[in-house]
C-alpha cells in the first residue's frame, strides 16, 4: 500500500511517498509521520493518502444526507487546501468490485473515535475491526444510520427480533503468523477455510531458478560504514569505467530461488553444513555441494525420468482423489528435476572439468592445492596425523580462507577444515570439534603424505590393517573410561613427552573433579543441527543439544553413558559396525601410583597389569598368620568396593561404618611392613595406593580435605592404600597441644568411615593414642628375624637372580659364604638391608665384568664370595659404630625411648 504524505496547509511537515505495510497501517500512532519503508511488491493494490499530523473530522454539510462521506466529498478536497473535509484520500487501484460512491456501508463511523483516522484504510485490506476503538467495520446492507455529536451511530427505530439463543452456532476466523510463530493479524472468514480457493488467480512474483552472481573485488579503500550518499557518488563516477580503480573477480556465488530444487537437493544430501531448508540456497564457487553431490543428482535425474507419470495415466481407473494426488506428487518432482538438470548444465559447464582431472589424479594417489577441497566431503572418515600416530575423524565443514605473507608480502591460501570425533568429558562420550589448518603447497602431492586425508587411500594399500588397530585401541580407550588399572610403557601426551614405564590407574571422571586442568573438552558443541536453536531436556538429549531430526545420521554418535552401554557396535550400519571405536580419542588421563601425579597416556602403551599373585609366598611370616591375612581380605579380591563384594557382613549397626578393613603392622624396620601390604595389592589384583605425610599435610584443615581426596580415590578404584610411619597422625594427644589434638581427631573421624583396605605401618606402636586401638581391626606385630628368616631370604634373592638373569653365574662360594659363614650369620641383619646389600653385590660383580679384559662372548658375569665380603664388612663396621655412639643397639634405642619392645634380643 502505497501512502503519500503531504505537507498541510496549516505548515505541518509530514512523510513524502512513503511504502507502510497493513501492521504499520493499524499500529501507527496518530502523532508520528508514517515511516518511509522500500516499495511494496508488485501486483498489490495501492493507495495513496494525504494526511496531516494532526487529522481533522470531515465537514458535515459536505456529506451525503445520510450521514455517509461520498467519493465526490472526498474529491473536492483534492487539491490538498485546508477545507472543512479534513484529510485528503485517493483510492488507486483499489478493488475493482469497490463501488465509486456510496462506499462507506458499514454501521462504524466512517473515522476512529480515538485517534480520528478514517476506517476506510483498514477495509481495504479487509481488516474488518479496529484495533484502536474496537469497532466492527463489516458492511451492514439492511442499517441506515447517522454520525451523532459523539461519534455513535444513531440508529433507526425498528422492531428487533428476540431469539432464545442469540449466539451463533460456529464462527470462522484465520490469523496470520510469520516465520518465527508471530501473529500478525486476524480476521473473520464466512465459512471454512480453503487455501486453494482463497489462493486462486494469485500468481507468485516472477523468479529464476537461480542467479549466477559474480562478486567483482575493487581497489577501494576498506569501508563497512558506507553512507547511502558515499555509494551514490561512487557510482556516478563508475566503477568499471572508472580508470582509477582496478577491479578483478573475487568469487561467484549462486542464488537458488527454486524452493522444489531446493527439497530436491536436500533429499540427496545425508550430510552438509549448509542449511538446506530454507527458501533460499547460496552456493559459492566452486560450489562444493554440487561436486561432492554430483553422481547422487545425476542418478536422481535418471531414476526421475523413469518415474515420471504420462497424460494416459489418468485413466488407470484410480480413486480421482488418489490419483490427484499422487500425480501432483510427480508434478512436483518434475519441477525439481527440471531445475536440477538445469543447474548441472550450468555446474558442467563451470567446473566439472576440473573435478574430472583431480579424479584421474586421484586415482594415482595425488591431488593439487587448489583442488584440495574435493578431498573433504562433510561426512567422510578421515585420517588424522599428529606425533606420527593416526586418529580417526569426521569432516564436518571446510572453509577457504587468505592470509598475507608479511615477508613476501603475497596472499596465502589456506583451507581450514573442521572435524570432529568422540571425546569424553566425564560423564559421556559424545562428539567433540576440532579444527585442522592445511597451508598452500605447490604442484601436486601424495594423497598419503598429507596430515589429514580420506580413510580409503590407505585402507586400500594395507587392507584395512590401520582401521582395525585403531578400532581395537577405541574400544580399549572405551573400557577404560569405566576406571582401571593398566601397565603403561611408552611415551606420554603431556608436553614433555617424556618415557614412562609403570602402573596407572585410568580414571578420567576423577582426573576432571580433581585433577590440576579440571576443564573437561566440550562434547555436543557441533553446529550441524542448525543455528540458534534452544538445548532439548528430554532424556536423550538432557540440555546437551537440540534435539536431532529422526533422519540425521550421527544421533547415535552422542551422549554415550560407559557405564550403561557397554558396547560401541552398531550391526549393519552404513560406515561399518565398530565405526563408533574408530572415531574414539587416543588420549586418557590417569594416575601415577608411584609418583601419585596424573599424567597423560596414550592408549596405545596401556596393557592390561602383570600382577605377581605369588608375591605373597615370599613373604616371611608364620603360615597360619599368613593364611588370617588371605581370609580377612578375600571379599575385597578383585574389582570394585568392599560395599560391592557379595555376602560380606556388616557388624556395625550404622550404615558406612566400619565397613573397610584395618590393619595396623608395627615392629623394628626391615621385617616385612611395607612388603605385606604391597603382596595383598598383588595378590587382590587392586592398585597400591601408598601415601606419606607429605601427600596429607600436617595442618589439620588442609589435612582433612587431603584425607577426603584420598580416602574417596582408594574407594572408588578399590585400592589397598598404605600409609607408611603414621606416626605423625597417631600419637597420643596432649593437654597443650591443639594442632595435634585435632590431626588425630579428623584422622580418627575419617578412618572410622572408608570402605577399603588400609595399612597403617609404624615402628613407634608405643606412642599411639588409645583411640586408635579400638578402631583398628586387625594388629600384627613382625618379630625381628631370625637366622633362618635371614636365610630363606638370601635364597628367595639368589633365586630371583637366576630366573631373570640366566646370563649371570652365582658360584657356590658366594651362596655358602652367605648362608653359612658364621660372621654373616650373627649380624642381624632386616629385610631391607639384605635385599641392599645383594643388590650391591650383583653391581660389583657386573662392573669386574666390564672391567674386564679380552672378554669373548662366552663370558658372563659372575657373583662370587669377595663380592659379598666387601659388602658384608661394611655393614658390620657401620652397625657397631652406631653400637659405639649409642652405647645400645637399635632395638635397645627403640625400648629406651618407649617406642617399641622387640621380643628377641632385647636390651
Amino acid at each position: 500500500m502505497a501512502v503519500d504524505v503531504a505537507e498541510g496547509s496549516s505548515g505541518e511537515r509530514t512523510a513524502a511517498s512513503t511504502v507502510v505495510t497493513t501492521d504499520e497501517i493499524v499500529h501507527a500512532p496518530s502523532s508520528v509521520p508514517i515511516r518511509p519503508d522500500n516499495a511494496s511488491a508488485a501486483g498489490s493494490n495501492s493507495v495513496t493518502v494525504s494526511v496531516t499530523q494532526k487529522p481533522v473530522l470531515p465537514d458535515t454539510s459536505k456529506s451525503s444526507s445520510d450521514g455517509k462521506v461520498s467519493a465526490k466529498n472526498l474529491e473536492d478536497n483534492k487539491d490538498g487546501s485546508d477545507k472543512p473535509g479534513g484529510p485528503e484520500v485517493k483510492l488507486v487501484e483499489n478493488d475493482k468490485d469497490a463501488e465509486p460512491t456510496d462506499f462507506w456501508k458499514s454501521s462504524a463511523p466512517l473515522y476512529c473515535k480515538r485517534i480520528g483516522r478514517s476506517h476506510a484504510i483498514l477495509v481495504d485490506f479487509y481488516i474488518w475491526k479496529c484495533p484502536e476503538c474496537g469497532q466492527d467495520l463489516r458492511p451492514s446492507e439492511n442499517e441506515d444510520f447517522s454520525d451523532d455529536e459523539d461519534g455513535k451511530p444513531k440508529e433507526k427505530e425498528k422492531d428487533i427480533e428476540s431469539s432464545e439463543d442469540p449466539m451463533e452456532d460456529v464462527s470462522y476466523s484465520v490469523e496470520f503468523i510469520d516465520r518465527g510463530k508471530n501473529v500478525i493479524i486476524g480476521q473473520s472468514w464466512e465459512g471454512p477455510f480453503d487455501l486453494s480457493a482463497a489462493r486462486k488467480g494469485v500468481r507468485s512474483a516472477d523468479r529464476s531458478v537461480f542467479d549466477i552472481v559474480t562478486v567483482l573485488e575493487t581497489s577501494l579503500p576498506d569501508n563497512p560504514h558506507r553512507m547511502e550518499h558515499e555509494i551514490e557518488r561512487i557510482v556516478q563516477k563508475g566503477i568499471l569505467s572508472n580508470p582509477n580503480l582496478t577491479v578483478k573477480v573475487s568469487t561467484t556465488r549462486i542464488n537458488i530461488n527454486s524452493t522444489e530444487l531446493i527439497k530436491a537437493i536436500g533429499s540427496l544430501v545425508q550430510y552438509y553444513p549448509a542449511n538446506l531448508e530454507g527458501e533460499t540456497l547460496e552456493l559459492k564457487a566452486p560450489y562444493m555441494l554440487i561436486a561432492h553431490h554430483f553422481e547422487e543428482m545425476e542418478a536422481y535425474l535418471r531414476t526421475h525420468r523413469s518415474l515420471e507419470i504420462s497424460e494416459d495415466d489418468s485413466s488407470t481407473g484410480l480413486d480421482d482423489k488418489v490419483l490427484g494426488s499422487v500425480t501432483e506428487k510427480q508434478a512436483y518432482q518434475t519441477v525439481g528435476a527440471r531445475h536440477l538438470a538445469i543447474l548441472l548444465d550450468y555446474f558442467k559447464s563451470a567446473v566439472y572439468n576440473d573435478i574430472v582431472e583431480e579424479k584421474a589424479r586421484h586415482a594415482r594417489n595425488a591431488c593439487t592445492y587448489g583442488m584440495l577441497w574435493y578431498l573433504y566431503r562433510p561426512g567422510i572418515t578421515v585420517y588424522f596425523e599428529s606425533d606420527g600416530q593416526l586418529s580417526a575423524y569426521i569432516v564436518n565443514s571446510l572453509e577457504s580462507s587468505e592470509l598475507v605473507d608479511l615477508i613476501g608480502g603475497r596472499r596465502v591460501k589456506q583451507y581450514v577444515v573442521n572435524l570432529w570425533n568422540l571425546d569424553f568429558d566425564g560423564r559421556f562420550v559424545g562428539r567433540c570439534a576440532k579444527t585442522v589448518t592445511i597451508p598452500q603447497f605447490d604442484g601436486e602431492r601424495q594423497i598419503n603424505s598429507l596430515k589429514l586425508f580420506p580413510c580409503e587411500f590407505i585402507d586400500r594399500e594395507d587392507g584395512g590393517a590401520t582401521r582395525q588397530r585403531l578400532e581395537d585401541n577405541g574400544k580399549k580407550w572405551y573400557d577404560l573410561l569405566r576406571g582401571g588399572q593398566v601397565h603403561y610403557s611408552g611415551r606420554l601426551l603431556d608436553s614433555g613427552k617424556r618415557q614412562f614405564e609403570g602402573r596407572v590407574y585410568v580414571d578420567l571422571a576423577s582426573y576432571y573433579a580433581q585433577g590440576p586442568d579440571t576443564q573437561p573438552p566440550g562434547i555436543c558443541d557441533i553446529s550441524d543441527l542448525g543455528e540458534e536453536l534452544a538445548m532439548c531436556q528430554c532424556e536423550d538429549c538432557q540440555g546437551y543439544r537440540p534435539h536431532p531430526p529422526t533422519d540425521f545420521p550421527w544421533t547415535r554418535y552422542d551422549l554415550l553413558d560407559p557405564n550403561v552401554e557397554k558396547d560401541l557396535e552398531i550391526p549393519g550400519a552404513v560406515n561399518g559396525p565398530r565405526h563408533r571405536y574408530l572415531l574414539c580419542g587416543r588420549l586418557l588421563h590417569g594416575f601415577d601410583l608411584k609418583s601419585r601425579t596424573w599424567v597423560k597416556v596414550d592408549v596405545a602403551c596401556c596393557q592390561t597389569p602383570r600382577m605377581n599373585v605369588k608375591a605373597i609366598d615370599t613373604l616371611v611370616m608364620p603360615a597360619d598368620r599368613k593364611e588370617m591375612i588371605k581370609a580377612l581380605i578375600h571379599k575385597f579380591t578383585g574389582p570394585g568396593s568392599a560395599a560391592t563384594a557379595p555376602g560380606s557382613w556388616r557388624a556395625d549397626f550404622l550404615e558406612n561404618k566400619g565397613e573397610g578393613q584395618i590393619f595396623l603392622l608395627h615392629g623394628s624396620p626391615g621385617v616385612g611392613k611395607t612388603y605385606t601390604a604391597e603382596c595383598i595389592a598383588e595378590y587382590t589384583g587392586r592398585p597400591m595406593l601408598s601415601l606419606t605425610v607429605a601427600d596429607i599435610g600436617t595442618d589439620e584443615v588442609k589435612m582433612e580435605k587431603q584425607l577426603v581426596k584420598w580416602f574417596q580415590l582408594a574407594e572408588k578404584w578399590g585400592a589397598v592404600m598404605l600409609i607408611d610411619e603414621a606416626d605423625v597422625f597417631l600419637e597420643k594427644r596432649q593437654v597443650t597441644d591443639l594442632k595435634r589434638n585435632s590431626l588425630v581427631s579428623v584422622f580418627l573421624r575419617c578412618i572410622e568411615y572408608y570402605r577399603g583396605v588400609l595399612f597403617l605401618t609404624t615402628n613407634r606402636v608405643g606412642h599411639f593414642d588409645d583411640a586408635f586401638m579400638s578402631r583398628i581391626h586387625v594388629v600384627i606385630y613382625y618379630d625381628k628375624l631370625g637366622i633362618e628368616d635371614r636365610r630363606q631370604i638370601w635364597g628367595q634373592f639368589f633365586d630371583k637372580l637366576s630366573d631373570d638373569r640366566e646370563d649371570f653365574i652365582i658360584t657356590g662360594r658366594a651362596k655358602s659364604f652367605v648362608l653359612e659363614d658364621d660372621t654373616i650369620c650373627q649380624i642381624e641383619w632386616n629385610g631391607r638391608e639384605i635385599r641392599n646389600a645383594f643388590q650391591t653385590a650383583v653391581s660389583l660383580a657386573e662392573f669386574r665384568f666390564l672391567q674386564k679384559p679380552n672378554k669373548t662372548k662366552n663370558d658372563n658375569p659372575t657373583l662370587d664370595q669377595k663380592d659379598f665380603e666387601q659388602v658384608c664388612k661394611m655393614v658390620r663396621q657401620f652397625k657397631q659404630y652406631l653400637v659405639d655412639v649409642h652405647g645400645v643397639d637399635e632395638d635397645g634405642r627403640a625400648f629406651m625411648y618407649k617406642a617399641r619392645r622387640d621380643s628377641r634380643n632385647a636390651r
